[in-house]
């Protein structure tokens, strides 16, 4: 049982590390895309106002998103 438990011990310290280097902002820039919205979705956003508050965050979010992919990958 020691072993065992050892040897799981071994690989999850392992494979937890393997991914562990540094990340490059080329990559992300390489797949990240800015998020937009169709014309029909503001139409619709427009209309609902004031926006329910897990709206409002999920809105702040991608607003963040995009400001870091405007900063970073020029």
């Amino acid at each position: 049982m020691k072993s065992t438990t050892a040897l799981f011990l071994i690989a999850t310290a392992t494979f937890s590390t393997g991914c562990s280097g540094p990340a490059s902002v080329e990559a992300d820039c390489v797949w990240a895309r800015p998020i937009r919205f169709a014309p029909a979705t503001k139409a619709w956003l427009a209309a609902r106002m004031p926006w329910p508050e897990p709206v409002r965050a999920d809105l702040e979010k991608i607003a963040r998103h995009n400001e870091k992919l405007a900063a970073l990958c020029k």
